[in-house]
């Protein structure tokens, strides 16, 4: 009799456009990438970095498959991943739509200072968008005298 081969179910994705977002030029996936952190943000921090992009890494995601810690710590190991240069929120508006705003997050396995985050984030900022030229009112035609 075969034993059921049993995995464990995959990790929940966020909407489309929101999630976890991998920045670039990380180096290589080596078993003490983060060595420097303490034991719970160091053992978040493996768990983020092998999500795939697009990954839901909201707090009460996170606690509800990482079932060591509840959303107040992990709320701090974020807050401490971001510290460390791991991890960046920013928040940005929709385009075209000037009342929505989004969080995006950013994970590097490679801690990176705030100098970079920003470099980083203005190259991936939508651009903004123009307002519409103002509307061109043709001068009315002169009328003859009466």
């Amino acid at each position: 009799m075969d034993i059921a081969q049993l995995s464990a179910a995959p990790h929940p994705l966020a909407k489309p456009g929101y999630g976890k977002i991998a920045a670039p030029e990380q180096a290589p996936r080596t078993a003490r990438d983060f060595a420097h952190l303490p034991a719970r943000e160091a053992a978040v921090a493996g768990y983020l970095d092998r999500l795939p992009d697009g990954a839901d890494i909201s707090v009460k995601t996170l606690a509800a498959v990482l079932p060591l810690w509840g959303q107040c710590a992990l709320r701090t190991a974020l807050n401490r991943l971001a510290t460390a240069g791991h991890l960046h929120r920013v928040r940005q508006r929709l385009p075209g739509d000037t009342t929505r705003w989004v969080t995006r997050t950013f994970f590097s396995r490679t801690a990176r200072d705030g100098a970079w985050w920003a470099r980083f984030t203005q190259r991936d900022a939508p651009a903004p968008t123009a307002p519409p030229p103002p509307a061109q009112v043709a001068p009315a035609p002169p009328q003859a005298p009466p």
